[in-house]
């Protein structure tokens, strides 16, 4: 398993001066995807969980639309490739003609992904309570963060408050990938479920939820202009800047009790 932190050996300055110390930093890696052997994108990472993060984002940038289209997921650690062979049958390459050009780390083929988004319906219901303890809960799981401040978190709570999974990455697009890939490879139903995410809610970030039938997205940061446009048109819940008791509600407080 590659590492997913590093010590490296630098200084630090205080009142009394300069002086060595140990700093650990998250390690990066630039893992090519490939379909059927043949380059994707390449993802700068952290290098854990591969499979479910090249699948994850496959699946979130509308190329792959199905669990059913992927045959085996081939990892080569020490190549730095992920090679998600497909199903025969499955129409991938055509789809990825469609898709304007992959972005690694920070964005993806967002709005434009060609598999159908699925249509607005009515989200599903959660106690205003239950938003503040599930990110309360949340901002406190990643040990990375805590020791190198590097990383973006995202999880998968129910509606109850119950947490369903957690990933860190570099970047927030990446970690939001990882969960997809996650529910993917376990057929996980997500209709009532809640992406939290550290990050900005994008355009893309509200596309990969919607691509994955979950109905509402929490974050501690702040949202774009677009993305509340999204979500609105999408009826998903876009809740943002929780912080101790309170938070914004951008669309879907008549779904928040």
């Amino acid at each position: 398993m590659l590492p997913d932190k590093v010590t490296i050996t630098g200084h630090r300055y205080s009142g009394s001066g300069m002086e060595p110390v140990d700093i650990t930093v998250c390690a990066e890696y630039h893992v090519s995807v490939m379909i059927n052997g043949r380059p994707c994108v390449t993802i700068a990472c952290s290098g854990s969980d591969l499979e479910l993060l090249a699948a994850g984002h496959l699946a979130s940038e509308g190329i792959i639309c199905s669990q059913n289209e992927i045959a085996r997921v081939e990892v080569d650690e020490k190549a730095l490739t992920v090679n998600v062979v497909t199903a025969p049958g499955a129409e991938v390459f055509g789809r990825l003609m469609n898709v304007r050009t992959l972005v690694s780390g920070c964005a993806g083929a967002g709005p434009s992904a060609v598999c159908a988004v699925p249509a607005a319906g009515v989200p599903c219901r959660i106690e205003a309570r239950t938003i503040i303890s599930m990110m309360k809960e949340f901002l406190g799981l990643s040990d990375t963060y805590r020791l190198t401040h590097g990383v973006h978190s995202a999880a998968l709570y129910d509606a109850g408050g119950e947490r369903v999974a957690f990933f860190d990455e570099i970047g927030r697009h990446n970690a939001v990938d990882k969960l997809i890939g996650l529910t993917f490879a376990r057929g996980m139903a997500t209709e009532r479920m809640i992406l939290l995410t550290t990050g900005r809610v994008s355009s893309e970030i509200v596309s990969k939820a919607a691509l994955a039938c979950i109905p509402g997205i929490v974050t501690r940061a702040a949202p774009t202009s677009m993305a509340v446009d999204m979500a609105r048109e999408m009826n998903i819940i876009l809740v943002t800047g929780v912080r101790g008791r309170g938070f914004f509600v951008h669309h879907g407080a008549e779904y928040i009790e």
